[in-house]
């Protein structure tokens, strides 16, 4: 930490948040969450030089943190976005969270997987999904409910049209994710199932306003 920011310059720096400024947003691999917030962007015309999302080429979720500090460090962004989920490595899940906050990035977390969101479009729920294959089979289902699938076709995580897809029941799943915040609060970001993720759709609304 000798050279570039110091973490209390980081922190002093990010706590005056202004909307119009610029935004991280950094996920972990290059097909699902990149391809969605990239499309986000795109339907919300954001500009492209004030929103910057990156992929962290996979990796735990401690590894997303790291690279969103480490281009925080060469550019001064005015809000910093970690997407991740707790990719069934409980201790690096939790010791991500605290790092976060350390930099007062905002950590838009999902238990068990973004997917979790996903189905949110489709049904409210409860189950505390224990992994990404156990809520595969469920989010399908649904999907094939709505026609998104065909019969036997599977769910695509790199489909780069999901954005598209979902884009008619998005008022739904924030609705349903706000439902599960009140019956099911997840202030230590550790509840299973939950998401964060209609936290920072609202962001990026919001930052649409002052394009």
């Amino acid at each position: 930490m000798s050279r570039g920011k110091s973490t209390n310059n980081l922190k002093r720096s990010s706590e005056n948040k202004n909307p119009r400024g610029d935004l991280l947003i950094v996920v972990e691999g290059e097909q699902t969450e990149y391809n969605y917030f990239e499309s986000l962007k795109r339907e919300l015309k954001l500009s492209t030089i004030k929103i910057k999302i990156v992929s962290a080429n996979g990796g735990d979720p401690l590894e997303i943190v790291t690279t969103a500090y480490n281009l925080y460090r060469q550019k001064q962004y005015d809000q910093v976005f970690c997407i991740f989920d707790d990719d069934n490595k409980p201790e690096k899940y939790k010791q991500a969270l605290s790092t976060a906050k350390g930099y007062n990035f905002e950590s838009v977390t999902s238990i068990p997987c973004f997917e979790f969101w996903f189905l949110l479009h489709y049904c409210y729920t409860t189950s505390p999904f224990s992994s990404y294959d156990e809520l595969r089979p469920n989010l399908e289902s649904e999907m094939r409910k709505e026609g998104i699938l065909r019969q036997g076709e599977n769910y695509n995580k790199s489909d780069k049209l999901l954005y598209q897809k979902l884009k008619p029941n998005q008022e739904k799943a924030i609705n349903h994710a706000i439902k599960l915040e009140q019956n099911h609060p997840n202030e230590n970001g550790c509840t299973k199932p939950s998401t964060k993720v209609h936290i920072l759709i609202d962001k990026l609304q919001k930052q649409k306003n002052f394009e």
